[in-house]
């Protein structure tokens, strides 16, 4: 039985011994390790998770001390087998010293197979930082360890993988290379990433010195591969092989006549696998100086089920990506299996790492609202404000780390957030004209989104166009960041207040593809009103892309207390108005009714061209009520019902603690009825190759006074068709529209229209 030799021997001291030797019974031993300041395989002074799980290898010295080896004869070698890690602290530097107190907990004899049971905890400089828990170790002879098992996955961890959801995650910058060789590899060893995924990735020198490989020396692979939207949660996959070198020191010095590749360095490869898998994301973009950081207090799991030797030539990472977000930092984590050949050997469980900024180091707006540059530059080289961090919590997280230090009176109590995930249309803050307090005219706030090429609403929507309520949420959410960004709700820190949209106008000035373009917004706030429960503030704002303005509006919101929003009266003073099928009462002939399941395929034209309606999360109708020449002008009338969800998908999203269905998807369903008008009364015959559009050069107007809650039952609504204009190059349908829930009027739409066009190539 021995320890690891250089350069892998971790142990410099033992200060004390609870064992009686010769005995195999419960012990204690504490061992130090002080960290070199120029060890071999610190990182910018950091030392990496490898080193500071096997620096506690000294259970190997207890062992030994007790008197395996009279046990043992010569014949056994020891092998790990199962161990649980938790971190509870960063990551050691050089220059500490690392305390171990590590337990033998108890002894099994199984013949002359030995198994022990063991434990540990990890201090740097007297902080704990690592718990080694329910670790379990052998000693085994060579026939036992010619016929492995491998992994096998029990049913619990088969129903464990079934139950996970598919999710996404935009990344901060679409990478141009998803397979990596070794020459790349060494590129992220120097600090490159622009070198190797793009210019998207790059910072400017010196920043983020830590967020590299280490040196090829600790380098655990050699080619990875990456699918972004593989594996059970649609949150990324990676594949990587590490080539093994027989006279290799990893097998030379561990352990002396009994090579075996260590089981930490073998973790040590999957850290580094998630380490490039974070920068591929961007992640690293977000701050201006960080670490690599394990994930604290959780716990890994760790089982093996083979051993690595000089007679294999490489072994074989299969990571799934089982959580990617920017809260509270940019963390990832992902289960791990560890192949030789076809077997898998090791697997990992919950192995998680993070990119945390240094102590000291600038991470969020400053008192006022701008900060120190941060890292983050746009496509075109501009310095961001703040970022998709920032962002992040203002969507669902610390207010504070968002905006500045005025906003942690926030932290213990609910406050407004801008809307999160997949309907969050805000990436960046590039610019601020105001001060905060201010909430004069005047002040203006330039802000960005990325609009990428496999988005859902895209992939999900009647063409491969963005849909009106992005147009509409990206540039509403643009605006109300500045007003809550200047300080709209600062001076009233007792008030929990909710914020609604009540009122707006926008136009299309151009329909353009916006796929893996930068949409820009500069909002401007043209008023701020105070009043008894509530502040309400209009903006104006225009959308931009490439230089070229396409989408202007103007808006009025209200942050309102909950005294407030209990009294709601809706659009009719707390009358109620019955929709125009109730008050007409047209034949029965008249009326169609055309269901929507959700279980059934999109409509699509019945002539057999391809226009078709929206699917997937568009799908916000269940039925229509269809009067082709009714309605208020005559010209045709849609009433609508939907049947309302608590777990409705845009709840959680809109807004965190305030769940409401957005204004946007109300209009998105009055905008999917009136498709349903286009395909049933067949409008687009003759036009060849249609496609459904926003209409450009018609301003919508709107009316909010009210909200669909999840105790809601149902939302209904009429549309009346005013106008059906053929022109040269389109078809033009203009509508006015009414949306209801139980009892209350709540949204009016003027001027609400779609377009149908022929396809460009």
């Amino acid at each position: 039985m021995r320890l690891p030799a250089p350069p892998y021997h971790f142990a410099t001291r033992v200060t004390a011994l609870d064992a009686r030797p010769g005995v195999l019974e419960p012990a204690r031993i504490t061992t130090e390790y002080d960290v070199p300041e120029d060890a071999w395989y610190a990182v910018d002074g950091g030392v990496p998770p490898a080193v500071t799980v096997e620096a506690g290898q000294c259970d190997l010295l207890l062992v030994s001390f007790l008197g395996i080896d009279f046990r043992n004869k010569g014949d056994r070698v020891y092998r790990l087998l199962d161990s649980s890690l938790i971190f509870h602290g960063g990551l050691p530097r050089t220059g500490q010293t690392l305390r171990y107190d590590i337990s033998i907990d108890r002894f099994v004899h199984q013949g002359d197979t030995t198994v022990f049971f063991f434990s540990y905890l990890c201090y740097a400089d007297g902080e704990l930082i690592l718990e080694l828990k329910d670790g379990c170790a052998g000693f085994f002879s060579q026939a036992e360890l010619d016929t492995p098992l491998g992994i096998v996955m029990t049913d619990a961890e088969r129903a464990r993988r079934a139950a996970l959801h598919r999710a996404t995650f935009k990344p901060l910058a679409r990478a141009r290379k998803d397979r990596l060789d070794a020459a790349d590899l060494e590129l992220l060893a120097q600090g490159r990433p622009g070198d190797v995924f793009g210019p998207d990735h790059a910072q400017d020198p010196g920043l983020n010195p830590a967020l590299r490989l280490p040196d090829s020396m600790l380098r655990m692979i050699d080619e990875v591969t990456v699918d972004r939207t593989g594996g059970p949660r649609g949150l990324g996959k990676i594949s990587a092989v590490k080539h093994l070198e027989p006279d290799a020191w990893y097998f030379t010095c561990h352990f002396p006549d009994d090579p075996v590749l260590a089981g930490s360095l073998i973790a040590e490869g999957a850290v580094q696998l998630l380490q490039v898998y974070l920068l591929h994301q961007g992640m690293h973009l977000t701050l201006p100086d960080a670490r690599f950081q394990t994930v604290t207090d959780r716990r890994i799991d760790v089982k093996v089920r083979g051993q690595v030797t000089p007679r294999n030539s490489e072994i074989r990472y299969e990571l799934e990506i089982t959580e990617l977000t920017l809260l509270p930092r940019p963390t990832v984590v992902a289960d791990v299996l560890v192949y030789l050949g076809d077997r898998p050997v090791v697997r990992m469980e919950n192995l998680g790492l993070q990119i945390v900024e240094k102590p000291g180091t600038p991470y969020r707006p400053e008192t006022g609202g701008v900060p120190a540059f941060l890292g983050r530059r746009n496509r075109s080289g501009e310095p961001a404000m703040i970022n998709e961090l920032h962002l992040a919590h203002a969507a669902q997280g610390l207010l504070d780390m968002a905006m500045g230090p005025e906003f942690e009176i926030y932290r213990e109590s609910r406050a407004p957030y801008i809307p999160n995930g997949d309907f969050q249309f805000v990436d960046r803050v590039m610019s601020l004209t105001g001060t905060r307090g201010d909430l004069n005219p005047g002040s203006e706030m330039v802000t960005e989104y990325d609009s990428p090429d496999d988005a859902w609403y895209y992939q999900e929507n009647s063409s491969p166009y963005m849909p009106n309520f992005v147009y509409m949420e990206s540039s509403l959410q643009a605006a109300i960041f500045l007003g809550y960004y200047l300080g709209a709700t600062l001076s009233r820190p007792e008030e929990q207040y909710r914020i609604r949209n009540l009122d707006g106008r926008a136009t299309l000035i151009r329909d353009i593809d916006l796929r893996d373009k930068t949409i820009r917004h500069h909002s401007k706030l043209l008023s701020t009103s105070i009043v008894s429960g509530a502040v309400l503030q209009n903006f104006s704002y225009e959308l931009s892309a490439d230089g070229e303005v396409f989408y202007t509006g103007e808006s009025l919101f209200g942050y309102f207390s909950d005294a407030a929003l209990a009294n709601q009266v809706g659009l009719d003073s707390g009358t109620y108005r019955e929709p125009w099928i109730v008050t007409e009462r047209p034949a029965a002939e008249r009326v169609r009714r055309i269901e929507l399941p959700d279980d059934a395929p999109a409509f699509t034209d019945p002539s057999g061209g391809a226009l078709r309606l929206p699917a997937g999360r568009f799908h916000l109708v269940d039925r229509v009520d269809l009067v082709e020449d009714g309605g208020r002008h005559g010209a045709g009338y849609l009433h609508g019902y939907r049947s309302i969800r608590p777990d409705e998908w845009y709840f959680d999203r809109h807004f965190h603690r305030d769940p409401v269905m957005p204004g946007s998807l109300g209009v998105e369903a009055v905008l999917q009825a009136m498709r349903l008008f286009v395909l049933d009364q067949n409008l687009a015959d003759g036009m060849e190759r249609p496609r459904f559009a926003m209409a450009t050069g018609v301003e919508m107007a709107w009316k909010y006074r009210g909200q669909i809650l999840r105790d809601d039952d149902e939302l209904f609504f009429d549309v009346h068709i005013k106008e059906v204009r053929r022109e040269a190059d389109r078809l033009l349908v203009i509508a006015d529209a009414d949306l209801w829930k139980t009892g209350l009027r709540i949204y009016e739409l003027t001027d609400v229209a779609i377009e149908v066009r022929p396809e460009s190539d």
